[in-house]
């Protein structure tokens, strides 16, 4: 996956677990990422690296809408 213009690996187990933790349902897959949280301020945009590990994720479903959130890619999955 190309994550703010570099190649990152990220496994079906680590994407299914960002999944988890914004709590959609089976049906969404991860097709967009960056490490940055773009915020806008009222007089302009700033943009927030986030902590190692964390992402603004976007997950979209097969009828095209889209969830974003941010996600420790790391975590664990739940058992």
């Amino acid at each position: 996956m190309l994550i703010d213009g570099q190649l990152i690996a990220i496994s079906d187990e680590q994407a299914q677990a960002g999944r988890e933790q914004l709590e959609l349902p089976t049906g969404f897959f991860l097709v967009e990422a960056t490490r940055l949280l773009h915020h806008n301020t009222g007089s302009g945009w700033v943009q927030i690296p986030l902590p190692r590990g964390f992402l603004v994720a976007a997950y979209e479903n097969t009828q095209g809408h889209r969830r974003y959130g941010v996600v420790d890619i790391n975590k664990q999955l739940r058992n």
